[in-house]
């Protein structure tokens, strides 16, 4: 046990164990991820449905969703999926976790396609004219996985197709702070449906503007860790890797809402188009 808690102290190398798949098939924290999701109580999972709705609206402004091909790639549980289809593209929604998947099949009387799929691992479809990665889903992804992922993106796309999405910024960094807690039953019961003490431990990579917090559940019978890593960008940063990857930056705001880019106090909403 010692070993055990003297490695949960030391910082790990960024992106050593990646377990984002974890949160979202494990059967306990699936369900407890579309409860979050669905909750407008808390924006851990989701933001509510209003700020939704203006992100739908904002993505409408800049591409005219009108008999658009879109493909919402990590689209849980169908939030922004039935919104792209009521203002009138054709829909196809992506998403690893069966759970959120059956629910927005089960919940939606939309044409909406949802498939079960790892966006990062599967065959996916093309030939679309939009495709959007909501959420700051990037910002959780290793940088080869996020190469990989724009490269797949750039495939699924028409040319002159958009891609949308969004980041965190470096001024929602500074506001991160290295703590560690102990708790029992840690985050209410969210992460196990018995008894258990949870420890998280966050740490900041400063020079490349990445967090971890990283979990320990220790329950009676096992201990388990998850570790989320995720990185901040600045415009230069986000536009700098995009452009690697074949796309050209068309349009940068703070918080889907028009405001001043460099207003590093909201999330980064970017349009970026296939070149």
């Amino acid at each position: 046990m010692y070993e055990f808690l003297l490695d949960f102290c030391k910082r790990p190398e960024p992106f050593a164990r990646c377990t984002v798949k974890d949160l979202w098939t494990a059967p306990h924290l699936s369900q407890q991820m579309l409860t979050y999701h669905l909750s407008q109580d808390t924006v851990l999972a989701s933001r509510t449905f209003g700020e939704i709705d203006c992100t739908v609206a904002w993505v409408d402004a800049q591409v005219d969703l009108r008999g658009k091909r879109l493909c919402d790639l990590g689209c849980g549980p169908g939030l922004y999926a039935q919104r792209f289809q009521a203002r009138g593209a054709e829909v196809t929604g992506v998403d690893f976790s069966s759970r959120s998947i059956a629910y927005a099949r089960d919940h939606s009387n939309s044409t909406v396609r949802y498939l079960v799929a790892d966006y990062l691992q599967d065959e996916l479809p093309q030939g679309f004219d939009v495709v959007t990665l909501i959420y700051t889903d990037f910002c959780v992804l290793s940088p080869q996985q996020r190469i990989s992922l724009l490269e797949r993106v750039r495939c699924m796309l028409k040319p002159g197709g958009r891609f949308i999405l969004d980041v965190a910024t470096l001024g929602e960094f500074l506001l991160r702070e290295e703590t560690t807690v102990m708790e029992e039953r840690l985050m209410g019961g969210f992460w196990a449906p018995g008894e258990y003490v949870g420890l998280q431990k966050t740490f900041l990579y400063e020079d490349t503007s990445l967090a971890l917090d990283r979990y320990l559940i220790v329950e009676p019978d096992r201990c388990w860790e998850i570790f989320n890593w995720f990185q901040y960008y600045s415009i230069g940063s986000i536009s700098r890797e995009l452009e690697s990857a074949g796309f050209e930056v068309a349009v940068a705001d703070a918080g889907f809402s028009g405001g001043d880019p460099s207003d590093e106090s909201l999330p980064l909403g970017v349009v970026a188009v296939r070149s």
